[in-house]
């Protein structure tokens, strides 16, 4: 994200890294998983976002696979990275009503 981005969504600083003159990342707490920090919980298990409201754009952009009737590559993929299945349409009923 642009480091303004940060500066406007007032996301506490030890929560980001920079990666270069102009752009932050999200630091992660576990590299060989890229855990973002900001993600509670157990993966698999019921996790949260702890910065949701303040959450920059590329975390808002990302979907859940299925969620709004459409698979997410970029989901599969992380959930995959995870050791968890991809998501189906079956995973959210409430979607086919």
């Amino acid at each position: 994200m642009h480091w303004l981005e940060a500066e406007q969504r007032v996301l506490d600083p030890e929560l980001v890294e920079k990666l270069d003159p102009h752009r932050l990342t999200m630091r992660v707490n576990d590299a060989s998983r890229l855990r973002c920090i900001a993600l509670a919980g157990e993966i698999g298990t019921t996790v949260s976002c702890g910065v949701y409201a303040q959450r920059p754009q590329c975390c808002r952009d990302l979907v859940a696979s299925w969620e709004f009737g459409q698979r997410s590559r970029q989901c599969d993929l992380a959930r995959i990275r995870h050791g968890l299945a991809p998501l189906t349409p079956a995973d959210w009923p409430a979607a086919a009503n």
